[in-house]
């Protein structure tokens, strides 16, 4: 929200300053349009465990994310730093999945790749998590 309340501001501002530029008003409402479908995309993001999936799905118009849990070799909480900021994007440990929040499940793959998926519940998730691994395992 905070970006499109500065969005709306540096509209406002940008027409008020040139009131009559046609340029900068077409431009101002494409970044605009950006800004909206960004916030549509990324506004909330459900994950969701069975037997045999750990799912990701984002927003309104869904991207979604699926791990099998046969190929997940472990699970832990780990606290993810400022920097990170928040979205889909790889990082050094691996892709990171969040939203909001300062903590996030590391799941490590059976090929060897690693994700980090934003949680507002990880100590829930990651013991939901193990529980599954247990029970495929046996």
């Amino acid at each position: 929200m905070a970006i499109l309340g500065s969005a709306i501001v540096f509209t406002i501002f940008t027409v008020s300053v040139v009131p009559y530029n046609f340029i900068a008003l077409i431009i101002v409402s494409i970044v605009l349009t950006i800004l909206g479908i960004c916030l549509i995309l990324f506004s909330t993001m459900t994950v969701t465990c069975d037997r045999e999936y750990l799912r990701i799905r984002t927003g309104f118009i869904t991207i979604r994310k699926s791990f099998s849990v046969k190929d997940i070799v472990s699970c832990k909480v780990i606290k993810i730093p400022w920097y990170y900021s928040w979205g889909i994007r790889i990082v050094p440990s691996g892709w990171l999945y969040r939203i909001s929040g300062s903590y996030a499940i590391e799941i490590n793959m059976r090929d060897g790749k690693r994700y980090l998926i934003g949680t507002d519940e990880p100590e829930k998730l990651v013991e939901f998590v193990n529980n599954q691994l247990r029970m495929v395992r046996e």
